[in-house]
């Protein structure tokens, strides 16, 4: 089929869609606190969805607002439908950036901002991909759903509660990842492993808190401990912190004086998503080990640190844990310690674990709550989420590799992630863009942006799945 015009109008849109990715961008939505019953998130994400909605009317399209979890945008019917899932809230912004990360500042083609590909970006290619095959006129046999979603960063339960009050699309994609097509993303578990310390009498180097960590999902950046100094300087502590950073790799510590007798050592690493922790450098690990190496904590907690220490620091496989373990279709386990507390009477770390089709949930907290309880921790499963796998030769898979070899020429083939996307929210679901392989990824990390070409493109080959497969030329 010629998609001439198609591609034409596409094109036609392009500084409008900059122009509203730059006002979505704006808006810092970030799940905060109730307001209300139609803003389960906080004023920022409800104001999101208020003004994506709007946007989306404007265009002639039918909308629904979901009581604030979530909203819809419909063109067309027919014997199914096919569902786009994106997201409108976003990461907290976090530190580092050199753009504005509510700006939208553009700098050698690229769209800087929080938000900008994860996911408000994609979530307007999907939308102008709606409206390209609506004003082309192009006949489609399914009817077309975008759902924008409001809490895919801290749960999900905007998808569940969407579920439970409408039914869901028979089939789509989520454009919140990269092409060519990601058939299969990994469990998920979120492993808390804690312990009741017993306070801090009698330690040599006192540990009063621990802070590491907003979202276990995120590679935190910085880890801070306030300790006592019992006498000791701060030029002394700050001399063995340089050692302990001459004997580790890519180490950064640091400490100032907090009050009297008391200091705050500071571990400063590099963000990245927990779906691929190897590309960040992990700040709370950093800090258990500089601890551990120091002596520091009441007999409780220094067990603790130094268990902690042991098992996770700086390690992202989850070997040291006992759990690591690795398939041939979908890759090996991933382990970031996302969120590091302690208030001098309980430490706590949160884990974010991806695992492949072949982990198991119950073995790993068994084999965790095994390596750690010489120490006295537990262990404890925070939430949970099993692993996608959708068959490389059904109708949805096959018709977005088709789609994607169509329109850039490049190698269709279906792919494995860590990362979690609304994908498992939907039945045959799959996420498709608007990366490309290759492409950085910048998700929740400081200087997000989307490349203005690669969006374009984009759009176009949404478009085109929109139009191939709603439009019934690929069979079942």
């Amino acid at each position: 089929m010629d998609y001439t015009n198609l591609d034409r109008i596409v094109d036609s849109y392009r500084d409008e869609l900059i122009a509203n990715i730059r006002k979505w961008i704006s808006i810092p939505s970030v799940q905060g606190e109730p307001a209300g019953k139609n803003a389960p998130f906080g004023v920022e994400v409800r104001r999101m969805l208020d003004m994506a909605l709007e946007d989306a009317k404007s265009f002639g399209f039918e909308v629904r607002d979901i009581d604030g979890y979530a909203g819809d945008i419909s063109y067309g019917s027919g014997e199914q439908t096919m569902g786009m899932l994106a997201h409108l809230d976003v990461v907290p912004l976090g530190d580092g950036w050199k753009h504005d990360p509510l700006g939208g500042e553009i700098e050698d083609g690229k769209l800087y901002g929080r938000g900008a590909t994860d996911d408000k970006g994609p979530a307007l290619c999907a939308l102008y991909a709606m409206r390209a095959v609506k004003e082309a006129g192009i006949p489609l046999k399914d009817g077309v759903r975008l759902i924008l979603g409001c809490d895919e960063e801290t749960g999900m339960t905007d998808m569940r509660y969407y579920a439970s009050k409408l039914k869901m699309p028979d089939y789509g994609f989520s454009p919140d990842a990269e092409f060519p097509v990601i058939n299969i993303e990994k469990g998920g578990v979120n492993m808390r492993l804690s312990k009741v310390t017993g306070g801090e009498d009698g330690a040599t180097m006192p540990v009063y808190s621990l802070y590491a960590g907003e979202r276990p999902n995120v590679v935190p950046a910085e880890a801070t401990a306030i300790v006592g100094l019992n006498g000791l300087t701060l030029d002394t502590l700050n001399a063995k912190l340089a050692v302990i950073e001459q004997n580790h790799e890519n180490f950064h510590l640091t400490a100032t004086a907090e009050g009297t007798d008391k200091a705050r050592i500071t571990a400063t690493g590099v963000n990245a998503h927990a779906a691929m922790p190897y590309t960040g450098v992990n700040a709370a690990g950093m800090l258990l080990i500089a601890l551990s190496e120091l002596g520091a904590g009441g007999e409780g907690a220094r067990a603790a640190i130094a268990m902690l220490a042991e098992t996770v620091g700086m390690e992202y496989t989850g070997a040291s844990l006992g759990i690591a373990c690795e398939d041939e279709l979908s890759g090996a386990l991933t382990c970031n310690l996302g969120i590091l507390r302690y208030d001098g009477n309980e430490i706590s770390a949160l884990l974010d674990i991806r695992y492949p089709l072949c982990g198991s949930e119950e073995l790993m907290l068994g084999q965790a709550a095994k390596r750690v309880a010489p120490a006295g921790m537990s262990v404890c499963c925070a939430s949970s989420h099993t692993p996608l796998h959708v068959p490389a030769d059904s109708k949805i898979v096959r018709g977005l590799l088709k789609v994607y070899h169509d329109v850039t020429g490049l190698e269709p083939y279906t792919i494995a992630i860590g990362g979690g996307t609304y994908s498992r929210m939907m039945p045959n679901t799959v996420a498709f863009g608007v990366c490309f392989p290759g492409d950085m990824d910048v998700c929740h990390i400081a200087d997000e942006y989307i490349d203005l070409e690669i969006m374009m493109l984009g759009v176009r080959i949404l478009a085109h799945a929109i139009a191939e497969i709603a439009g019934g030329q690929i069979e079942d």
